[in-house]
Parts: C-alpha cells; structure tokens; sequence
C-alpha cells in the first residue's frame, strides 16, 4: 500500500525496505556499500522508497547513505522539500 509522501509511516519503512534489498543480517548502523550494496541494489531500493512513499530518492545517495538512519533522515527531508 502506497503512503502519502511525507509521511512518517513512509519514512518508518525504510528500515524495513532495507532488510529487504540487502537481507535480514544487514546491520542498520553500517552503510549501504558496507552491507554488500551496490548499484542493482541501490536502484532497486530507490524504486521501492518511491513506490512505498511517493518521494524518489537517487540511487547515489543511497549508495552514499552513512546507514539505514541517514537514509530515513533523507527521505524526511526530501518529502518536506517536496
């Protein structure tokens, strides 16, 4: 089901959409690269943030992501600016 962008349901599934691209042992304070992330993946979780939440986050910056915090932070802060 789709959040309305902006939400904080939306930025509360981040975490949960995370496990999902990069698999349950993912460790959520390790960044994205970290995790065994790359391009395909980071793409992929772009796709499902913008399909989950309306807003669209470039794959670049999740691939920079600091961690799974950093990224629900971005979100926020791209559906304000929105």
């Amino acid at each position: 089901m789709s959040q309305t962008p902006g939400t904080e349901n939306g930025a509360d599934r981040i975490p949960e959409l995370w496990a999902e691209v990069l698999g349950a042992g993912s460790d959520p304070n390790l960044g994205f690269l970290e995790n065994g992330g790359d391009s395909f993946r980071a793409l992929t979780l772009s796709t499902r943030i913008h399909e989950e939440t309306g807003v669209e986050i470039d794959f670049l910056d999740i691939l920079e992501s600091e961690n799974v915090h950093a990224l629900r932070d971005l979100l926020r802060s791209a559906a304000d600016s929105s």
